[in-house]
C-alpha cells in the first residue's frame, strides 16, 4: 500500500473564505439532475456518452437551433454574441432552456451579460423557469467569489455584488490548469513545489473559494481542461509566441489519470456539472477526453453510494491542509484531499492526491460531518488514494485504501497547447519522444 497509517491527529484550518461555507452551500444532496457539456458541440465536434449535446445560438441560425432543440431532452446553448429580442423570443419563449452558457469578454461584458439576462427573463417559459430556479444562466468566468489566491496578483473578478446585479444563477468558473491567470512556478510567482502540482490544486482553490461565496440555488458548472496555455508565454517552452503556445515536457503535464482523480476533487467540492474546452494536449483525443470528464464525475466505486444518498454532504472545502507536520496552503503543499458523507448510510469517503515529486505525511481534520476523524497517512510522490471510512458512534473508522485512477493514462509527458488540432503533425512526432512518468 502506498499508505501508511499512524495514530496521530491533526488540526483543520481553512481560508478565512471558506468559514462557514457548509452553511453557505447548504451542503445538502447532490443536485437530482446534473449534466456534462462539451463546448465543441456543432462546431465539427459532437458529443459522446456523458455528455449533453449542446448548440451555439446566433441571430443567423434560429430556425437550425429550433430544429436541434426540438430533439432534445435537456436543452442547452451556447451564445457568444448579443442576440436580437426576436431570435430570444422565438427560442427561449418556444422551449424551456435548461442550461445558457454565455460567453461575453471585455470591457463590455458585464453589460451585455446583464442585458442577455434581462432579455431572457422577459420570455414567458424559460423566464418564468429562470425565475423559479428551473433554468440556469451563467458567464464564463464569472463568479460571486470575493478573494481568489489561485490569481496571479492585481488581477480581480466581479464579486458577490457584480455577480448578483447581473442576474445569473449559475458560475462557470475557467478551471484551466496553465492559464496565466493562474499563478504558477514558471511564471515566478507561486509557492508550489512544481509546474503539475499548481496545474492541479490551484483550479481547485478556485472551485472552493466559488463554492464557499455560492447564493442559494446557485449552480457551480465550471469550464475545465486538462491543459490550456492560450497566452501564457511563461509555460509555452520556446517563449516564442509567433509559432503558438507548447509546453513540452517529460513529466510536467497532468496525465488523463489525474485529470480524472482532478474532475472527481471538483465534484467533491461542489461541481453539479462540467463543460469540457478540447483537451489541451496533442494526440488526446476529443473522444478520450469527453471519456475522462465522465469517467471523473462519475467518480469510483466508493463514492457511488454516497452520489446517491438524499444527505450526502461535501466534506470539506478547505484549501489548507496539514503536511508533514506544517499547515499550508494546497498550493504550497502540492497536496489536496476532498470528500463526501452520509450519516443515514454511515459511510465517508476521502480522495486525496499528491501531485509533489516526494512523499508527504497528511494529517486529516480532527472532525467531519460531527464524528471524529483524525489520523497521519503517506501519500507517495504523484499519487492518488481513497479512504473509506464507516461511522461508528461519535466516529469514522477506516475501512479500506485504495488506489485511484492507477489505470488511466498515467503519461505526465507530452506537449500541452491550446488547440491540440492546429498541432497534429507536430504532435505525431512528439509522439514518438514521449516518456512515460509513473508515480
Amino acid at each position: 500500500m502506498m499508505f501508511k497509517r499512524s495514530q496521530s491527529v491533526g488540526s483543520k484550518r481553512c481560508w478565512a473564505a471558506c468559514a462557514g461555507a457548509a452553511m453557505l452551500l447548504g451542503l445538502g444532496a447532490a443536485p437530482a439532475r446534473a449534466e456534462n457539456f462539451f463546448w465543441l458541440d456543432q462546431r465539427g465536434s459532437t458529443s459522446g456518452p456523458g455528455i449533453t449535446s449542446s448548440i451555439f445560438l446566433t441571430n443567423d441560425n434560429v430556425a437550425t437551433v429550433d430544429a436541434f432543440l426540438s430533439g432534445q431532452a435537456v436543452k442547452a446553448v451556447k451564445i457568444e454574441t448579443p442576440l436580437s429580442q426576436q431570435t430570444v423570443n422565438a427560442i427561449f419563449n418556444k422551449y424551456n432552456i435548461d442550461y445558457t452558457f454565455l460567453d461575453y469578454e471585455g470591457a463590455n461584458a458585464v453589460a451585455q451579460v446583464t442585458a442577455t439576462v434581462q432579455q431572457i427573463r422577459s420570455t414567458g417559459l424559460t423566464g418564468t423557469a429562470l425565475a423559479a430556479g428551473r433554468s440556469y444562466v451563467s458567464n464564463f468566468a464569472f463568479s460571486p467569489a470575493g478573494m481568489d489566491p489561485s490569481k496571479p496578483a492585481g488581477l480581480t473578478g466581479i464579486g458577490s455584488a457584480g455577480f448578483a446585479a447581473t442576474g445569473l444563477n449559475m458560475v462557470s468558473d475557467d478551471l484551466y490548469p496553465g492559464s496565466p491567470f493562474y499563478k504558477s512556478p514558471a511564471s515566478g510567482d507561486s509557492t508550489a513545489p512544481n509546474i503539475r502540482s499548481a496545474l492541479f490544486t490551484q483550479p481547485l482553490t478556485r472551485l472552493s473559494m466559488t463554492s464557499a461565496s455560492l447564493p442559494a440555488g446557485v449552480k457551480a458548472v465550471p469550464y475545465v481542461n486538462r491543459f490550456n496555455n492560450w497566452a501564457n508565454t511563461a509555460l509555452d517552452s520556446d517563449h516564442d509566441s509567433s509559432n503558438g503556445y507548447q509546453f513540452v515536457t517529460s513529466n510536467q503535464l497532468p496525465s488523463r489519470g489525474d485529470f480524472q482523480a482532478q474532475l472527481l476533487h471538483y465534484r467533491l467540492r461542489g461541481a453539479s456539472g462540467f463543460h469540457g474546452l478540447d483537451g489541451g494536449v496533442v494526440g488526446y483525443t476529443p473522444e478520450q477526453f469527453q471519456q475522462d470528464i465522465t469517467t471523473g464525475w462519475n467518480g469510483t466505486p466508493q463514492f457511488a453510494p454516497l452520489f446517491a444518498a438524499p444527505d450526502a454532504q461535501i466534506a470539506t472545502l478547505d484549501t489548507r491542509v496539514k503536511t508533514d507536520g506544517v499547515s499550508k496552503s494546497i498550493e504550497s503543499a502540492g497536496v489536496v484531499f476532498s470528500g463526501m458523507y452520509s450519516l443515514s448510510l454511515n459511510k465517508l469517503s476521502l480522495l486525496l492526491s499528491n501531485m509533489d515529486e516526494s512523499a508527504h505525511i497528511l494529517t486529516l481534520p480532527t472532525r467531519i460531518g460531527g464524528k471524529t476523524l483524525g489520523g497521519d497517512f503517506r501519500l507517495e510522490a504523484g499519487s492518488h488514494e481513497i479512504l473509506q471510512y464507516g461511522g461508528t458512534g461519535t466516529q469514522w473508522s477506516l475501512i479500506d485504501i485504495a488506489p485511484a485512477f492507477v489505470s488511466s493514462d498515467a503519461d505526465r509527458g507530452g506537449v500541452g497547447v491550446p488547440e491540440p488540432t492546429a498541432l497534429a503533425g507536430f504532435g505525431a512526432a512528439m509522439m514518438l519522444l514521449r516518456r512515460r512518468q509513473r508515480a
